[in-house]
């Protein structure tokens, strides 16, 4: 740790390094060992360095959230782009992408999301995730059916579908194969209901 502390980063990878020690309390211990003070010291970095890029532990579990959602996206963008001509399809890309990222980020992830309620600045940022997720659904699924006026509510339970089972397959009671080919099903019953849009 001396090293790391005695070399200066720059902010950005500093930041980084921040986080990707946070991941690693979060799968060592949990969430509930997260605060900016063991982090800091786990990091081997001064307390007002993690201070200065998180503000609070709320603002850390943001940053942590923020980063996997980015993710989350980027790997949606990149199979999309390399498929996704049917409903099937995206509804299949949607549901490998957001089972394959809960896996790769490891189980501490539900608990740094479920932390997210703990206060209104954390609970409404995890709202602001929920929106994005159904506006990517929404866009997704609405070049191929006519989706229906609350369509919110109808995007709302394919993602409620998607956390459980991603969660699921995290904790090992079913596989991620079994969990992407569920939800994929999932995701094209529900909207199979809807009229088809021509072309």
């Amino acid at each position: 740790m001396t090293g790391t502390a005695a070399k200066k980063l720059p902010r950005a990878e500093r930041r980084e390094q921040l986080l990707e020690t946070a991941q690693a309390i979060m799968g060592e211990t949990g969430t509930d060992a997260l605060t900016l003070g063991y982090l800091a010291e786990r990091a081997g970095v001064s307390k007002p360095i993690a201070y200065e890029h998180f503000g609070t532990r709320a603002g850390l579990l943001i940053a942590i959230c923020s980063a996997y959602d980015k993710r989350q996206m980027q790997a949606q963008r990149e199979a999309l782009a390399a498929g996704g001509e049917t409903l099937e399809d995206v509804a299949s890309i949607f549901a490998s992408s957001y089972v394959s990222c809960v896996l790769d980020m490891g189980p501490a992830m539900g608990a740094a999301f479920a932390a997210l309620s703990a206060t209104e600045e954390t609970a409404d940022f995890r709202q602001s995730l929920r929106r994005g997720y159904v506006e990517r659904y929404r866009e997704g699924f609405s070049r191929f059916v006519e989706l229906p006026p609350n369509d919110t509510a109808v995007l709302l339970g394919c993602l409620g579908a998607a956390e459980a089972l991603a969660q699921d397959a995290a904790a090992g009671r079913v596989s991620r194969d079994e969990a992407v080919e569920a939800l994929a099903g999932m995701f094209t019953a529900t909207l199979k209901r809807y009229p088809a849009k021509a072309g």
